[in-house]
C-alpha cells in the first residue's frame, strides 16, 4: 500500500494545474470542478478533499498565477529597468496567465473569498513595485514617501497595459511599457523633494 502523504502534493499539484488549463480555457463561470477534475485524471470527490470549495481552490490557482508573474527582486534604476523588461516580457510569454489574473480579479468584486485573496496579491505586487521606487528614490537622494503614491500609479497603468494587449492584438505592449519605463523614471513627482538636510 503507497503511504498517502508520499502521493498528496502530486495529486495537489496536478489538480492545481488542471485547475489553472480549465479556467484559462473555459473561464470561472463556466468552470466546475466536474471539468477539473476530468482535467486532472482525479475523482471528483478528490478535488473536494483536498480544497473545500471551488473558491478555495481559485484562490490556490491565483496564488500560482501571481507566482508566475512575479518579478526578480530589484534595486535602484538600473532593478527598475529590469523589472519593466520583466514586465514586458511576462505580456508576451504568459497570455493566458494574464487573461486568469485579469478573470479572477473581476470574480473577486463579486465574491468575498476570492476578492480577499485578490486584495492581497494586489497589495503585494503593489508594495514589490513601491519597494523598487523607493530604492530609486534613494539612489536620487529623494524623499521616498513619494513611493506609494507612484506605485500605485505604475502598477494601475502595468494593469492597464495588460488588459489591452489582451484584447487588441495589434497593440504594442512592449512601446507602452517603454514608455511608461522612461516617465516613471523621469518624472518629478511633487512628493519626491530632496531630503532635507540633517
Amino acid at each position: 500500500m503507497l503511504n498517502d502523504r508520499s502521493t498528496k502534493p502530486d495529486t495537489r499539484e496536478r489538480i492545481l494545474q488542471a485547475a489553472f488549463t480549465v479556467l484559462s480555457r473555459q473561464g470561472y463561470g463556466n468552470t466546475s470542478i466536474k471539468d477539473i477534475a476530468e482535467e486532472a485524471g482525479v475523482a471528483q470527490g478528490l478535488v473536494h478533499y483536498h480544497y473545500k470549495s471551488k473558491q478555495h481552490l481559485v484562490v490556490e490557482v491565483l496564488a500560482f498565477v501571481c507566482r508566475k508573474l512575479e518579478l526578480d527582486p530589484a534595486q535602484g534604476e538600473a532593478g527598475a529597468l529590469q523589472a519593466f523588461e520583466h514586465t514586458k516580457h511576462l505580456l508576451r510569454e504568459s497570455r493566458d496567465t494574464n487573461a486568469l489574473y485579469i478573470q479572477l480579479i473581476g470574480v473577486g468584486l463579486h465574491d468575498d473569498l476570492v476578492g480577499a485573496a485578490v486584495k492581497d496579491f494586489i497589495r503585494t505586487d503593489r508594495q514589490h513595485t513601491e519597494d523598487i521606487a523607493r530604492d530609486v528614490l534613494a539612489e536620487r537622494e529623494l524623499n521616498p514617501d513619494a513611493a506609494r503614491g507612484i506605485a500605485g500609479a505604475v502598477w494601475a497603468a502595468i494593469l492597464g497595459i495588460m488588459i489591452q494587449s489582451l484584447v487588441d492584438p495589434e497593440f504594442d505592449a512592449d512601446e507602452a511599457i517603454d514608455a511608461l519605463a522612461a516617465m516613471s523614471l523621469s518624472a518629478v513627482y511633487l512628493g519626491a523633494q530632496p531630503r532635507p538636510e540633517a
